[in-house]
């Protein structure tokens, strides 16, 4: 669920609630949402904890097989297998 911000009205402090998109209106008229947040968090996004640099193989691998059943024949990489394979090598050989 989101979290906006909004500013008190009363004393100016940064006020944070959990709504839901259909709610965040929905608030004492005190408060006043702020349209753009001042900070953004993303949780969440795909990579593990454990792989702080970036893509791993397997979920290149699996990104890979979504695009493949998602267009079906008409699926083309700009890579080739196997420079996608070179490249897993390098990371995994950069990684120990």
């Amino acid at each position: 669920m989101p979290v906006y911000e909004y500013e008190d009205t009363r004393n100016g402090k940064v006020v944070e609630l959990e709504k839901t998109v259909a709610e965040r209106d929905s608030v004492p008229r005190y408060l006043k949402r702020f349209t753009v947040p001042r900070k953004l968090t993303l949780v969440g996004v795909g990579e593990p904890l454990d792989n702080p640099l970036g893509v791993n193989e397997t979920n290149l691998m699996k990104g890979y097989y979504r695009q493949e059943q998602k267009l079906g024949s008409r699926f083309k990489s700009k890579y080739t297998p196997d420079s996608i394979k070179r490249a897993t090598l390098r990371r995994k050989k950069y990684e120990q």
